[in-house]
């Protein structure tokens, strides 16, 4: 793992066409660990479903990301490398952001 423990991580940029956002794990209530572009705020449940593009689009009123999870305001935070590493991600090559 890359990053030195300020917990800003991301993983990849974000694969859609439209976008120049950068992947970064994101801990959702109930501790849960997904991923989450920072620019398009789409939303994978795991590392294998990004190469595939299987992504969720949340959106009000419920910002539900599926499996009784949300990720509406207020209710969620970015991961840091403890959290990627509890999810079973801690040996991925996370990057840290400038």
């Amino acid at each position: 793992m890359q990053s030195r423990g300020c917990g800003a991580m991301w993983l990849v940029e974000c694969p859609s066409f439209w976008d120049q956002g950068l992947i970064r794990p994101l801990v959702v209530a109930g501790g849960r660990v997904v991923l989450r572009c920072d620019s398009c705020a789409a939303v994978w449940h795991t590392p294998a479903d990004i190469e595939a593009f299987e992504h969720v689009e949340p959106g009000e009123p419920d910002w539900s990301i599926g499996a009784g999870a949300h990720v509406r305001p207020g209710t969620f935070r970015w991961a840091g490398p403890a959290d990627v590493s509890s999810a079973g991600w801690g040996a991925l090559a996370w990057r840290e952001l400038p």
